[in-house]
C-alpha cells in the first residue's frame, strides 16, 4: 500500500472511498466504521468513523483505532484507494503534528496487512497540515 500526501480538499479527491468524521451525536458509529454511498462525490463510498477530541481519555489510542478501522473497512469494501483528511485537527483539538504521527503511524502499521488497498491518500488542505504530514512521513520512511 502506497501512502501519498496531497494538498487538496478531500471532497475533490478521486478515490474509491473517502473517510469522514461521523456526526458526534450519532450512536451508530461507536467504535465501528460505517459506510454510506458517495452520492455526488467522486468517491463511491464514504466511511464514517468516530473521531475523539484531544482531551478525551486515551484520545491518541482512539484516533489510531479510528484510522485503522477506516482502513480495515476500506479493505472489506475491496477498494483500491482511500482518501483520509487530518481527522483529529480543528474542532477535535489535536495538534497537526500529533495527528500526523498517529494517523500515518496507523497507515504504516496497516501496510503489511493491506489486501486490496493500493493507495492511502492523505488530503491535507493547508500548508501547515501538508508540511507536518510530509515531515512525519519522511521520518517514518527512515
Amino acid at each position: 500500500m502506497n501512502i501519498q500526501l496531497l494538498r487538496t480538499d478531500v471532497a475533490s479527491l478521486k478515490v474509491d472511498a473517502l473517510v469522514a468524521p461521523a456526526d458526534p451525536q450519532s450512536h451508530e458509529v461507536n467504535g465501528r466504521a460505517v459506510v454510506v454511498t458517495g452520492g455526488n462525490l467522486l468517491a463511491r463510498f464514504v466511511i464514517h468513523v468516530h473521531v475523539p477530541s484531544a482531551g478525551d481519555d486515551d484520545a491518541r489510542a482512539k484516533l489510531h483505532a479510528a484510522t485503522i478501522a477506516a482502513l480495515e473497512r476500506a479493505e472489506d469494501l475491496a477498494v483500491a484507494s482511500v482518501g483520509l483528511p487530518a481527522l483529529g485537527t480543528g474542532a477535535n483539538g489535536f495538534a497537526v503534528d500529533d495527528c500526523a504521527r498517529i494517523m500515518l503511524g496507523a497507515a504504516v502499521q496497516h501496510r503489511s496487512r493491506a489486501r486490496s488497498l493500493q493507495r492511502a491518500v492523505f488530503c491535507l488542505f493547508g500548508r501547515e497540515e501538508y508540511a507536518a504530514f510530509e515531515s512525519v512521513l519522511t521520518e517514518l520512511k527512515k
